[in-house]
């Protein structure tokens, strides 16, 4: 996780800056913010640990300028932004001759160009700390790193008992055949990992893990790491005579400081598998499966943990519990577009899901198709175009196995839930709206005849009593009182424009009874028809 530090007089400018992206999920830390230059100093004093400083050059107190100045003077100096306007150009190139690595225009501060520029100086950053690492650490002959790793590989697959004594004798390992035990290390949320490096440089980032997690095993003196792949490392561990209370503190107290060792120096989370305890070098194929194995539940129990034997008590391989037959309450929720109902019955359908824990993650992914299937089928039989609302034929299932654990596929399905429930909204309310427009023209056309609620009502296809009430929520007025203001209003433009009798406006604008006629108009204006029309 990299700290960054936002300076900058204007609230709303830090706000914006801290509010563009989750940046805790792209390896950002923005929580340090400073109103000038004299409190950024002050905060840089107690968090000497900032790695990237953004700062507008155009400050009270102490300018931007000032305090790249004075932070360049630092013994561990952070990477420094520069925010700035259109006419600050000047400024800007004197704050290159200070020491700012780059620079953002305040109107250019979209997410994606802040996330690519503090991705870049990430970029700068680690390659830094790794040219440091190299610089400190001892020198490894490349062909006896070669064979360590291949022989530490070929242990994962199969084992000759000689050979394995011999190699790990010859090569020095630092493993023996009592109380043995492997760790699985997956990294997190690779993807966001594979961005921030090109295909040559994921050669960089394997021997930056690697180079992290023997940092604490040479500290402690014991165990030995392989690279299988960018995302994935196995560390072989050995203990001598000793209770398995004591092997299992051990194993807590090393992987952490490893994870803590790939956060600060890597920049990467990792989620790790740990076997149980054997004895034998025949034993090593058998544990890795079962670390690996372990490393995976991942995927049920969530990112970032340590994951031991015992936390695989409970889940089965066993085929569990679907949801067909169970969705009709969460399809009515759906058919009334109630959000708050539609995700509460939503969460019971995922209870019904996450209750089947199983050891394998393709053994859950039939469960949540069985729940995308049933909204597909519910859209396709209300008549919505599944292609139309989702703008590209969507593989669901290529998405869902994508993600890293069962909370983030549990996620994505509340956001489509809510996407579809707010297409429905919007689709309904431009449909009555249209159904109000409709109506409303048809009355205009026939206002004068004998009109009735129930047949404006069918006209446009809704029942009475929904018709009656989004016609008043539309417009304002009840149906009756909106067609009596519309004759109303024509009757008084015929007595203003026209020399017709009274009775004779009467009829035209749907009155059978004069009497009746005249009650109803001076309701409305306050005058007889005869009054107004002489006024």
């Amino acid at each position: 996780m990299y700290k960054v530090m936002v300076v900058d007089d204007e609230p709303i400018v830090r706000l914006a800056i801290k509010s563009l992206v989750n940046w805790e999920y792209c390896g950002f830390n923005m929580e340090l913010e400073a109103s000038n230059g004299k409190q950024a100093m002050k905060l840089l004093e107690e968090n000497p640990d900032v790695d990237i400083v953004i700062t507008d050059i155009n400050m009270p107190v102490m300018n931007g300028l000032e305090l790249i100045s004075a932070i360049k003077s630092m013994d561990m100096a952070p990477r420094i932004i520069v925010l700035s306007a259109y006419n600050d150009y000047d400024l800007v190139r004197q704050s290159f001759k200070f020491g700012a690595e780059d620079y953002i225009l305040k109107t250019d501060m979209e997410p994606e160009n802040i996330l690519k520029l503090l991705k870049n100086i990430a970029a700068q950053i680690e390659k830094g700390r790794e040219s440091e690492r190299l610089k400190n650490s001892v020198p490894i002959n490349s062909d006896v790193k070669y064979l360590k790793d291949k022989f530490l590989r070929d242990l994962l697959e199969s084992i000759n008992f000689v050979e394995t004594e011999a190699g790990v004798h010859s090569l020095g390992l630092r493993i023996s055949k009592n109380n043995m035990a492997v760790c699985f290390l997956w990294v997190d949320d690779y993807q966001l990992v594979f961005e921030r490096y090109d295909k040559n440089s994921l050669k960089s980032f394997i021997a930056s893990v690697n180079n992290a997690i023997y940092q604490v095993l040479n500290d402690i003196g014991l165990g030995e790491a392989v690279s299988l792949s960018p995302q994935e490392y196995a560390v072989f561990l050995s203990f001598g005579s000793t209770s398995q209370a004591t092997i299992r503190s051990k194993v807590v107290d090393l992987l952490g400081k490893i994870k803590h060792s790939l956060s600060n120096y890597v920049n990467v989370n990792v989620s790790i598998g740990v076997s149980s305890i054997k004895s034998g070098f025949e034993s090593i194929k058998e544990l890795y499966r079962e670390a690996e194995s372990h490393a995976h539940l991942r995927f049920i129990l969530g990112k970032g943990r340590i994951i031991f034997p015992e936390d695989n008590i409970g889940i089965t391989g066993i085929d569990g519990e679907g949801i067909i037959g169970k969705e009709e309450s969460f399809i009515l929720a759906l058919k009334e577009s109630d959000k708050d109902r539609t995700q509460k019955e939503l969460e019971k359908l995922l209870d019904i899901i996450m209750c089947n824990k199983v050891s394998r993650i393709d053994k859950i992914y039939p469960y949540y198709m069985e729940l995308i299937f049933v909204m597909l089928k519910f859209l396709n039989d209300i008549g919505e175009d599944v292609v139309g609302i989702f703008g590209k034929e969507v593989d669901f299932y290529e998405k869902i196995t994508k993600f890293e654990t069962l909370e983030e596929i549990n996620v994505w399905m509340r956001n489509i839930t809510s996407w579809i429930v707010n297409y429905l909204q919007d689709n309904r309310d431009m449909k009555l709206n249209r159904a109000i427009l409709r109506a409303q023209e048809f009355i205009k056309n026939n206002y004068s005849s004998n009109i009735t609620l129930k047949m404006v009502s069918e006209y446009v296809g809704l029942s009475e009593s929904h018709f009656s009430f989004i016609f008043a929520k539309n417009t304002g007025m009840t149906f009756t009182d909106y067609i009596t203001s519309l004759r109303i209003e024509t009757a008084k433009h015929l007595m203003a424009t026209t020399s017709l009798k009274v009775y004779e406006i009467c009829g035209k604008v749907g009155y059978a009874n004069v009497e009746h006629f005249s009650r109803v108009f001076k309701k409305v204006t306050g005058f007889s028809p005869n009054s107004f029309k002489k006024a």
